[in-house]
């Protein structure tokens, strides 16, 4: 049982261990074949004909083959540090299918830009290496966006700018790491103030300005101005620059909706539309398009990303194709169905685990602070998780309402933050740092505390809204433009037409936000623009998991604590529990006067009490049990249920019978029927009490047990070793002596005993009816030994055994005897062979015995051979030694008879005795 539930156990931890390594596969349903592209911010291709995007906000990299299956997606957090949110931010590529990417480090509000790295991404996606690593200090108030841009790769190197305040400069780095080579170091001009910055030739790369205007930058430190053309002002301005070849610049048109390009080696910079946002609508009338968001020139083809589609245009302007999704490798699919099929094997084998644990083991005799906990945990660690969603959800619902509501009163003081009537004068991108522009910023710095420091997250953008449209005037994104066209939704029109102050979430290509609005006005009263603020939901989500773990935190300590108490108060109980189980262990193993002492003065030591109670009742049972066993055993000796293969009384019943060979001892008093005549009948019933008080113990000593009273006398059975009947026989001779001295001293006369010993099978069992048993003994064996008990007093024998019964105890008993021939009882058909042990008679008798032996012997083989004669002279001289020697008597009379009569036919040889 131990060993099912260590191997389901072992099992259920090795298939979660399988599902924790294995994660990525649990976002996406197995059925899901394909996943659609969301929120792309740049797009790439290579060689190969793979497209590389940075979408999903920039937090994801992903990379999909020519057939349209994804190779990798990586996360831009998988290895960021507490505190701090990371995203893509640019990509370029290489012939061997390796992708360079831009990684921005921000602060867990997702504001600052603490630093950037850029990171060499395999073309499986397997390993990742930082090749570049840059930190910058929080003076220098980075906003969404570092200083590294125009990442590419030519030559099998890395290029890059990296922006100062008064200088650009463009570094090299070699694919394989190490120091970066600086190319060039370009002064801008004065009020130039860089936005982008693409190009790999020191002498020849390009730039746009704040103020809407696209430079490039030769040999010299005067860059050149290709767009507009001087003097010229106009909303547009110039996004997603980018050149592949140095002479031809794209990028993006947001007033225009097309992708623009600029042919720089001819005169007057001509500029030819090649994709507009009008040509996706009319030839793709079914599909909702979003704003173009990047673009990437390369292998033939201009690849053109919207927020959620990729699109890819010839040189001419023709759209090629586009796709809005990827498929999953079949391979993956496949690897999802395995995981959900984990998933399901580790749910059953978990259900099996706790089955096992809370119906079988909890069945088990385990101990109760395991089963305690084994109840405890569970609830506790669920009441835990619960507790902790449900004080997270109340907690981050209200802190998100509460923000909403902090938002709102800040876009509600927009109208006093922003000077509508300095607002109304920036009417251009050349309008950038004006006074009037640096006079609203550094009033919205000031309100966001501090020149923008320390602002928890908080960014601020100001709208203009001119002739029913609405412009980006001013942003803490340093990458968005100035005069950006912006969307004119319902909650704008709430903001413009109503002067209502509306909130909201968003998610784009730059991120996920929760903003404000609202309406700013010019002196005459009228809205002219919308003053926004919010927070990006990527800090805001960190910090709400922040919150839920220190919630998880705070609940695992009260948790913790609450563990830590029930188990001291469980091994406390259980320690009164335990000394009551180790004193009902010592009752169950006999030590009767157990007695518990528990001073806890609750239920456990009312329980203490109780048992002693019980304890008590219970040494008086075992009292009464154990006279009432003792006087069973008066009457069925111990010995002779054990033998039976009973425990107590309770267990015999009628006919119970066992079949084995034992010993039988008959002992009894010789003449009793004379002595008992001269005795009145409670004198008799005196004297054989006082007998068997002082033999029957002898039989007990020795491992024998009395199976029947015979009188002043006793048959008793051996069920052991043959030689404790011999050992309790000389006992009992021994006995007889201190016995007949004491009678002597009160004036009584002597007694004399006859035993006899003998072994063979008997039947010992019980008989009777059901109201009436008792133990007996039913074999031939015993009553040859009482016969043989009578024969003895004949013989002269005081202990008389067979030679079976000889046998059987020399192996164990060295005493003194002789041999007394083969002798015939009356009645009898058999000859016996018996000994005459004078190992118990007094010492005069056994010193003549032990002198007449060797002529007794040789006699009574004279006898048995017949030389009667020779035989009776032999016995002749045996008694004249030995006048006492009855057996030498009765043989000399056999013999004296046999020689003046003869014999019969059927003599044998033995003794015969009437």
């Amino acid at each position: 049982m131990k060993t099912k539930f260590f191997l389901l156990l072992c099992l259920t931890a090795l298939l979660f261990v399988a599902l924790g390594t294995q994660r990525d596969y649990w976002s996406t349903a197995p059925y899901q074949t394909e996943a659609a592209y969301s929120n792309i911010s740049r797009v790439a291709t290579d060689a190969q004909g793979s497209l590389y995007t940075i979408a999903n906000s920039k937090r994801s990299l992903i990379k999909v083959n020519p057939e349209g299956e994804l190779v990798y997606s990586v996360s831009s957090n998988a290895d960021a540090l507490p505190g701090t949110i990371q995203l893509f931010d640019g990509i370029a590529t290489d012939e061997q299918g390796y992708a360079y990417v831009l990684l921005a480090i921000l602060d867990s509000y997702g504001l600052k830009v603490s630093g950037e790295r850029i990171l060499k991404v395999s073309p499986d996606g397997e390993t990742q290496q930082v090749l570049y690593e840059a930190d910058y200090a929080a003076s220098e108030n980075l906003l969404r966006v570092g200083k590294i841009q125009g990442l590419s790769v030519k030559e099998g190197a890395v290029h890059f700018f990296r922006k100062e305040v008064d200088t650009v400069v463009l570094f090299r780095l070699a694919a394989g790491g190490g120091a970066p080579d600086e190319l060039r170091t370009f002064a801008l001009p004065a009020n130039r103030y860089v936005s982008e910055l693409t190009g790999s030739d020191p002498n020849g790369f390009y730039f746009t300005s704040k103020r809407g205007r696209l430079y490039a930058v030769d040999a010299t430190e005067s860059p050149t101005m290709l767009y507009p053309g001087e003097g010229t002002v106009q909303l547009n301005f110039p996004v997603q620059v980018f050149t592949n070849d140095g002479r031809h610049v794209y990028f993006i048109d947001y007033h225009e909706a097309a992708v623009q390009r600029l042919d720089a080696g001819q005169p007057h910079y001509p500029i030819q539309s090649l994709l507009r946002y009008t040509q996706l609508t009319e030839q793709f009338g079914d599909v909702e398009w979003s704003d173009f968001t990047n673009l990437y020139v390369g292998h033939g083809k201009i690849t053109v990303a919207t927020t959620d589609q990729i699109i890819e245009v010839d040189p001419t302007g023709r759209i090629a194709h586009w796709t809005s999704t990827y498929r999953y490798p079949t391979a993956t699919i496949w690897l999802r169905y395995a995981y959900w099929a984990l998933i399901l094997a580790a749910a059953a084998s978990f259900f099996a685990t706790i089955r096992h644990l809370y119906v079988r083991l909890m069945k088990r005799r385990i101990s109760l602070l395991v089963k305690q906990l084994g109840v405890i945990v569970p609830i506790i660690l669920a009441a835990m998780v619960g507790l902790s969603y449900s004080v997270y959800d109340s907690f981050t619902n209200e802190m998100k309402e509460e923000m909403r509501g902090q938002l709102m009163l800040l876009a509600g003081n927009g109208k006093h933050l922003v000077d509508g009537e300095r607002l109304e004068r920036l009417n251009s991108p050349l309008d950038f740092m004006s006074e009037h522009y640096q006079a609203i910023k550094l009033r919205m710095n000031d309100l966001l505390s501090q020149a923008g420091e320390n602002r928890d997250g908080l960014y601020s953008t100001v709208y203009r809204y001119i002739d029913g449209n609405l412009y980006i005037i001013m942003d803490d994104d340093d990458s968005v433009t100035m005069f950006r066209p912006f969307l004119t939704s319902e909650e704008n029109l709430l903001v413009l037409k109503e002067g209502r102050i509306v909130s909201g979430e968003w998610e784009d290509a730059t991120g996920e936000w929760m903003y404000a609005l609202g309406p700013l006005y010019n002196a005459s009263g009228d809205i002219i623009g919308i003053y926004e603020t919010g927070k990006d939901m990527n800090g805001v989500r960190q910090s709400h998991l922040k919150i839920l773990s220190d919630v998880l935190g705070m609940i695992a300590l009260i948790g913790g604590v609450i563990l830590i108490v029930i188990t001291v108060m469980t091994v406390y109980l259980i320690s009164s529990i335990r000394r009551l189980r180790r004193s009902v262990n010592l009752i169950a193993s006999g030590e009767w006067d157990t007695e518990v002492d528990i001073r806890t003065r609750d239920e456990v030591a009312e329980l203490g009490e109780r048992f002693n109670m019980m304890a008590g009742s219970i040494r008086r049972y075992i009292r009464e049990v154990t006279g009432l066993s003792e006087s069973y055993f008066r009457f069925v000796p111990q010995q002779f249920l054990n033998v039976l293969g009973k425990g107590n009384m309770t267990q015999v019943r009628l006919g119970d019978q066992v079949h084995r060979t034992m010993t039988v001892l008959v002992c009894n008093m010789r003449d009793f029927s004379e002595f008992s005549s001269t005795l009145t009948p409670e004198d008799n019933f005196r004297f054989i009490n006082s007998f068997l008080k002082v033999f029957g113990p002898v039989v007990r000593q020795h491992g024998g047990f009395t199976s029947r009273y015979l009188g002043p006398g006793m048959l008793a059975l051996f069920p052991n070793d043959p030689g404790d009947a011999l050992k309790a026989a000389v006992k009992m001779r021994e006995t007889l002596a201190t016995y007949n001295g004491f009678r002597d001293n009160s004036g009584y006369r002597a007694i004399e005993i006859g035993i006899s010993i003998h072994i063979g099978d008997v039947m010992i069992g019980i008989i009777g009816e059901e109201q009436r048993m008792e133990g007996s003994v039913v074999s031939d064996q015993v009553r040859l030994a009482g016969e043989l008990e009578k024969a003895s007093g004949k013989l002269g024998a005081p202990i008389l055994l067979t030679e079976e019964a000889l046998a059987a105890c020399k192996r164990t008993v060295r005493l003194e005897y002789r041999k007394l021939g083969a002798v015939q009882l009356y009645g009898e058909a058999r000859t016996i062979e018996l000994y005459d042990v004078y190992e118990g008679d007094p010492e005069p008798v056994r010193k003549l015995k032990r002198e007449t032996q060797r002529q007794f012997e040789d006699a009574v083989m004279l006898y048995q051979g017949g030389r009667f004669y020779d035989a009776r002279e032999a016995f002749v001289g045996v008694v004249k030694k030995n006048r006492d020697d009855l057996a030498a008597k009765l043989y000399f009379f056999a013999c004296d008879h046999y020689y003046q009569h003869g014999v019969t036919q059927d003599w044998n040889g033995a003794l015969k005795i009437e």
